[in-house]
C-alpha cells in the first residue's frame, strides 16, 4: 500500500466521481492511517506492531433516493479501481428499491481544502527506552500509538478537502500490590522528554496517596475539583443528546430548557468547536466545511448549535458543516484563573477527582449523568490529601455541575486526543482545564 495517501485519494475520488452517470450525484469519505502500536504490561514490551490500511465510503443520490456504503482499499490502484466500479455498478441497482428520502440534502459546496500538521514523533527503536524508562521500577501497564492519520472528502459539486496530522497517545496506569492505580495519558503532536517525565513524576507522587487505607464516604454532597482528564468523560454528552439542532428540535437533547431560558449554565462556562486544534478535520464526510471556531456555549448559554444540511432542509435553518450526527467535534473548553497548583487549597474539604467511568444519562431532560469515580481519587480536608476514597457513584444534573455549583475552571488546559482504535486511528480530542464544584451528589 502506497504512502502517499493525498496521491491515492486524488485518484480514487476521481474513479469514483467518474463512473456517475447524467442525474447521479455523489460523495466519497476516505479514510487512512500509517500507526506504530505498542502494548505495555508490568513495565515491559508485551506486543508490538503497525498498521497501515484505507477506506473509502461513498453516497450516492439519484432522484430522491439515497444510497451508502463503505469498502476496504488494497492499495493496489488497478485493484481498487475495479473494486470501486463494481460497488457503485451494484449501488446504482439497488437505489431503484429504496424508498424516496423527503429530507434529503446533496451537498452543493465546492470548497477546498488542506490542513496538514505534522508531528515530532518518537523513532519507532526508541520507544520502549523513551516510554518505559521515566517510569521504571512502575508496574505500568498501558498501550502506545503514534503515527499518521488521514482524511479526505469530495463530491459531485466539486469539493476537495483533505487532512491529515501525526500524533502520538501514552494512554496508561501504575499499579500497586494493593490493587489500586493511577491512571493518565500523555498526547500531542510534538513528544517532549522533559513533559513526558513530569507525567511519570506526578503519577509517581500520586501513588504515594494510594498506601493507605481507604476511606469510605458517605452519600451525600461534596466539594470536588475534577481533572481534566476526567472532564474529558463528561464531554461526550455535549454530543450525545446535545447540541444537535436536531435533537433539540426533535425533544431529543438534554439542553432544551438551556435553549429555551428555563435553566442556564455559569458565566464562567463556554466551549467552543475549534478546529485549530489539529486533531480532526473541519469538513464533514459530504465535503462540507465547518468554519474553523464556532463558539457553542457562552457566557454559560447557548450562542450556536451544530446543523447539518438535512436538517437545515427540513427546519429551513442555515447549516454550519456539521456531520449528520450533528456531533461537536473538536471541543475547546473556555480557561479560567485557577491555578492547577492550587487545586487542593481550593477545595478545603472534598474530593480531588481523577477518574470518571461508566458514565451515562440518568435523566435525559434534566442533564443530568452518572457515572462512578475510580483510579486515584482522593480525599482532601483543609487543602491536604489524607488518603483514596472507596469507588462511588455519582449523579448530577449538568446544569448544576457546569451551571449553579461550578466555583471554578483553572488557567492551564490539556489536549486529549481520541483513543478509540476501533476499526481505526480515530481522530479527534478535547483541549479541557480542570473544574471546581461545590457540591457533586455523591449517591452510593
Amino acid at each position: 500500500m502506497t504512502k502517499d495517501f493525498k496521491k491515492r485519494f486524488d485518484a480514487v475520488a476521481a474513479r469514483a466521481l467518474g463512473e456517475l452517470l447524467p442525474g447521479e450525484r455523489g460523495a466519497i469519505s476516505y479514510s487512512a492511517e500509517l500507526s506504530a502500536f505498542m502494548r505495555f504490561n508490568g513495565g515491559k514490551v508485551r506486543q508490538s506492531g503497525s498498521v497501515e490500511q484505507a477506506d473509502l465510503s461513498i453516497k450516492l443520490w439519484k432522484g430522491a433516493k439515497t444510497y451508502s456504503f463503505m469498502l476496504a482499499l488494497s492499495g493496489d490502484e488497478a485493484e481498487d479501481d475495479e473494486r470501486v466500479a463494481e460497488a457503485v455498478g451494484k449501488a446504482r441497482a439497488l437505489m431503484p428499491l429504496l424508498p424516496d428520502d423527503p429530507y434529503q440534502a446533496v451537498p452543493e459546496a465546492a470548497g477546498s481544502s488542506d490542513a496538514r500538521y505534522s508531528g515530532s514523533l518518537l523513532p519507532e527503536a526508541e520507544i520502549p527506552a523513551r516510554v518505559l524508562g521515566p517510569a521504571a521500577g512502575l508496574d505500568f501497564t498501558g498501550v502506545y500509538s503514534q503515527g499518521l492519520v488521514c482524511r479526505g472528502a469530495a463530491n459531485s459539486a466539486g469539493a476537495r478537502h483533505w487532512f491529515q496530522t501525526e500524533t502520538f497517545l501514552v494512554d496508561y496506569s501504575a499499579w500497586l500490590p494493593n490493587g489500586r492505580a493511577v491512571k493518565s495519558s500523555y498526547a500531542g503532536r510534538e513528544w517532549s522528554d522533559a513533559e513526558y517525565a513530569k507525567r511519570i513524576a506526578a503519577t509517581k507522587r500520586s501513588l504515594e496517596n494510594l498506601g493507605v487505607e481507604q476511606i469510605a464516604l458517605e452519600p451525600g454532597k461534596y466539594r470536588a475539583f475534577i481533572t481534566a482528564d476526567a472532564l474529558a468523560e463528561v464531554v461526550t454528552f455535549f454530543s450525545w443528546n446535545g447540541f444537535g439542532e436536531r435533537g433539540i428540535r426533535q425533544g431529543e437533547s438534554a439542553y432544551i430548557a438551556l435553549r429555551e431560558g428555563r435553566e442556564s449554565m455559569s458565566p464562567k462556562f463556554g466551549f467552543s468547536q475549534d478546529f485549530s486544534l489539529g486533531v480532526e478535520p473541519a469538513f464533514n464526510d459530504d465535503g462540507e466545511l465547518a468554519p474553523e471556531r464556532l463558539e457553542i456555549v457562552s457566557g454559560g448559554r447557548i450562542a450556536n448549535t451544530l446543523v447539518c444540511s438535512r436538517t437545515a432542509k427540513q427546519y429551513g435553518v442555515p447549516a454550519n458543516g456539521a456531520g449528520e450526527d450533528e456531533g461537536v467535534r473538536s471541543i475547546s473548553m473556555d480557561a479560567g484563573d485557577l491555578a492547577e497548583a492550587d487545586a487542593l487549597k481550593a477545595i478545603g474539604t472534598g474530593v480531588y477527582v481523577s477518574n470518571f467511568h461508566y458514565l451515562n444519562w440518568s435523566d435525559v431532560q434534566a442533564a443530568r449523568v452518572t457515572g462512578m469515580t475510580r483510579f486515584a481519587c482522593l480525599w482532601v480536608e483543609d487543602g491536604r490529601i489524607v488518603g483514596p476514597i472507596k469507588d462511588m457513584r455519582w449523579d448530577e444534573s449538568l446544569y448544576n455541575m457546569l451551571g449553579a455549583k461550578l466555583e471554578a475552571v483553572t488557567k492551564e488546559r490539556h489536549l486529549l486526543v481520541a483513543s478509540e482504535t476501533y476499526e481505526r486511528r480515530q481522530v479527534g480530542g478535547s483541549l479541557l482545564p480542570g473544574i471546581l464544584v461545590d457540591g457533586l451528589s455523591f449517591t452510593l
